[in-house]
């Protein structure tokens, strides 16, 4: 009898064990889809220019609401560009959401190479993160150059302060086993202490004193 219980004690430790490891939730990081237009061909340009800088604000917002945008243009050598026509393209991009603003107008912020505009977001938009990027090829200075050379996000620009990245909507909790130091978790501690009672409750049936038969 001893012996079966104990057994059956290391029976379902070793079960429960291996059940959490293979499900336990583990911590996700949430990203965007990156699928950015890609071309192998260059824009037409005799003195290139790059979109060096691309902010977002606010950085979290809902559906329908807008969104400003400011986004720096410099020549290849630092010094402002200035753009001719005073239009740009961006793109929207979500884990299944993509939209394209054509031909939106930007106005100067009076610091040399730096514009703003805003774009609507639709009524009908979904939540969660997305990323906003100047468009490949839609910027001109009105010289014949063209730019930029690819979509251009906050991640592409050379700067770190600048950020493209939004959410629309409630952040999604991730439910996750808190890791504790030892690289042990929650779930196994847990499991742990079920086995330390049932082991504690077989010592005590088996350590109780038993009563002596008469005859």
């Amino acid at each position: 009898m001893v012996i079966f219980l104990i057994m059956l004690v290391l029976v379902t430790g070793s079960f429960y064990y291996a059940s959490s490891s293979a499900t336990g939730a583990q911590p996700q990081s949430v990203s965007v889809a990156q699928t950015q237009t890609q071309t192998s061909v260059y824009c037409v340009y005799q003195y290139q220019f790059l979109v060096v800088k691309v902010q977002v604000n606010p950085g979290s917002t809902e559906a329908g609401a807008s969104l400003d945008v400011v986004f720096t243009v410099e020549y290849i050598d630092g010094s402002p560009a200035k753009l001719d026509p005073e239009t740009a393209d961006f793109l929207l991009l979500g884990t299944n959401y993509s939209h394209v603003y054509q031909q939106v107008p930007v106005t100067p912020t009076g610091t040399p190479g730096e514009y703003h505009t805003s774009v609507a977001l639709a009524s009908d938009i979904p939540m969660g993160y997305y990323k906003l990027y100047c468009v490949h090829c839609t910027l001109s200075d009105g010289s014949g150059n063209v730019a930029p050379n690819s979509d251009i996000g906050s991640d592409e620009t050379a700067i770190t302060s600048d950020n493209s990245a939004f959410l629309i909507g409630a952040a999604t909790a991730t439910t996750a086993t808190t890791a504790l130091p030892g690289g042990l978790s929650t779930s196994l501690l847990v499991g742990l202490g079920i086995l330390l009672l049932i082991v504690i409750i077989i010592a005590a049936l088996l350590l109780r004193p038993r009563k002596k038969k008469t005859k």
